[in-house]
């Protein structure tokens, strides 16, 4: 993005504190967008200029006393990023309810309180607004031991369509991104607990790499910028390619890289 793509501009991003969060604050204020970071932790290395706010984005006091904040500063949400995200892996049957609750609250229900508070103000206002929330390629497929999260994912599509709906003639764009394997905390977790393997992965996705929460950020700012102006209601999948292939190893002539048989 231009440096002044984003200059008067509010952009508010949960979750905002590392990984994919953390990067898209970055990107948001590279591009002039004066940036507020909702998170329950606070970030390793705070950004220059981005105002943190402790916030528990499942609790809709926590987030109602972070937008009133955001009111007093005598700012209002141009943007709106929801990517606050938790993962708790176990069984159906075996997992406990309070985990389930919580992944379901933090992701979704974050979604749902976050744009609460902010359609309205961006109604107010009176100037459109973009809202974007980070879904995921879980979405679409099954993922033994992640239930929540699919589900959580899967609802954050559908919610993004309903209130594309909603509020489109107010100019207000809601869309959403659905990242495949990026090296983030939760994904260094998953490898260091066993519950994900990196050869696995990275053999599984055509471009043979994960991807980097900046290359997810600046998905981000096109969809909050003027360019992408006339959409709204959509999924950009952001995979490497992990959700289009039908074979799961093809041989080197099927392929177009370096290691091509002919």
């Amino acid at each position: 993005m231009e440096p002044n793509s984003f200059k008067g501009r509010t952009a508010v991003v949960t979750g905002g504190a590392r990984g994919i969060g953390d990067a898209i604050v970055q990107a948001m204020r590279a591009a002039g967008a004066a940036v507020v970071s909702l998170d329950k932790i606070q970030p390793e290395e705070a950004r220059p200029g981005v105002r943190y706010l402790e916030t528990d984005v499942s609790d809709p006091k926590s987030v109602e006393a972070a937008f009133a904040a955001i009111d007093r500063e005598g700012e209002a949400p141009d943007i709106l990023v929801n990517n606050a995200g938790i993962q708790r892996v176990g069984l159906i049957g075996k997992l406990p309810f309070e985990e389930w609750q919580a992944v379901i609250g933090t992701h979704l229900s974050g979604f749902f309180l976050c744009a609460s508070q902010a359609v309205p103000r961006m109604l107010q206002r009176g100037k459109g607004g973009a809202i974007i929330s980070i879904a995921s390629t879980a979405a679409y497929v099954g993922m033994p031991g992640r239930g929540p999260y699919c589900a959580a994912k899967a609802g954050i599509m559908g919610l993004t369509r309903a209130l594309a709906l909603e509020v489109a003639s107010a100019n207000i764009r809601v869309n959403a991104i659905a990242p495949g394997y990026t090296r983030t905390r939760l994904v260094e977790e998953g490898i260091e607990n066993g519950s994900l393997k990196e050869e696995w992965m990275l053999e599984r996705v055509p471009m043979g790499r994960l991807a980097a929460p900046a290359e997810i950020a600046g998905i981000a700012c096109f969809l909050a910028s003027d360019a992408a102006a006339y959409i709204t209601g959509q999924v950009i999948t952001a995979d490497g390619g992990w959700t289009i292939q039908g074979q799961g190893r093809a041989p080197g002539w099927l392929t177009a890289g370096p290691s091509a048989e002919h």
